[in-house]
């Protein structure tokens, strides 16, 4: 079956089952069940706390830094679990595809849906940390479910370019591991974007050619701006400005955009390479 919007809206009750089979799959493969979601963020924003902070003596401006680094984790946690997971899933249910005629297209949304699921119970994490470390909320949480949207289309069409190239190329989960690697430390997550700015503009580092550039061309990286909007919303308690609303609205239709013909060209070919 093509994996078309129409095939899509009428199995979207499989959508829906899907995405509830893979929560209940991760809920069961840990003794706490759900509660495990919201557990799992607070451990990991102590960790590096602990390592940033604690040992490394680093983020004095970015203080507290437990909400500064929940903002950029959550979001960042979404997309690395949601890429990793699509790139193995067309292999992992080559059974099913060549046994029942459904768009594939629903298997790799089910993991990026589910992988948001996930993230929404981080937020609560999140908003619980920025209320007990008395961060300044009000109007600026508005804009989150609008974060929430773009980062959802950023993190779907990522994965559905993804999940075609995993089933073309075996060994392309295990070059992800390496990739997110790097994209994590290209990413303002354990720092802000102003320090981006510094070191290119003030910093030693002004002094290469088109210096004053980079941080321009760094900005639309779109999980720079989605953790700056993240924490202007809750660290900063501020509204992101208007420039970077519209380079991630941009930037979000295309990734959808592509993600979605790019899975419609290799939908049929895929199950060849399966």
């Amino acid at each position: 079956m093509i994996s078309n919007w129409s095939n899509l809206v009428a199995r979207r009750d499989l959508v829906r089952e899907l995405t509830l089979a893979e929560l209940r799959s991760q809920s069961q493969e840990t003794r706490l069940g759900w509660l495990f979601w919201l557990v799992d963020p607070l451990i990991m924003m102590l960790i590096y706390w602990g390592v940033v902070v604690g040992i490394f003596g680093r983020g004095e401006q970015y203080t507290p830094y437990p909400v500064f680094i929940l903002c950029a984790m959550l979001p960042w946690k979404h997309f690395t679990g949601s890429v990793n997971a699509s790139a193995k899933i067309l292999r992992g249910r080559d059974a099913l595809i060549k046994a029942i005629p459904f768009p594939t297209i629903v298997l790799p949304l089910t993991i990026v849906l589910a992988g948001f699921s996930n993230f929404l119970f981080g937020t609560i994490v999140l908003l619980g940390t920025a209320v007990a470390f008395d961060r300044p909320l009000g109007m600026s949480l508005l804009q989150i479910p609008v974060l929430m949207f773009l980062q959802l289309a950023v993190v779907c069409g990522i994965s559905l370019g993804v999940a075609c190239f995993g089933a073309l190329v075996r060994d392309l989960s295990g070059f992800l591991g390496h990739l997110t690697r790097i994209g994590f430390y290209l990413s303002p997550v354990l720092y802000g974007v102003d320090m981006v700015q510094d070191r290119f503009l003030q910093g030693p580092l002004g002094k290469l050619p088109f210096a004053e550039w980079i941080p321009t061309l760094y900005m639309l990286n779109p999980f720079a701006i989605l953790f700056t909007g993240y924490r202007d919303a809750v660290f900063y308690g501020r509204m992101l400005e208007p420039y970077y609303w519209a380079v991630l609205t941009v930037e979000a239709a295309l990734l959808l955009f592509g993600g979605w013909r790019l899975y419609q060209y290799f939908d049929r070919r895929v199950i060849k390479f399966l």
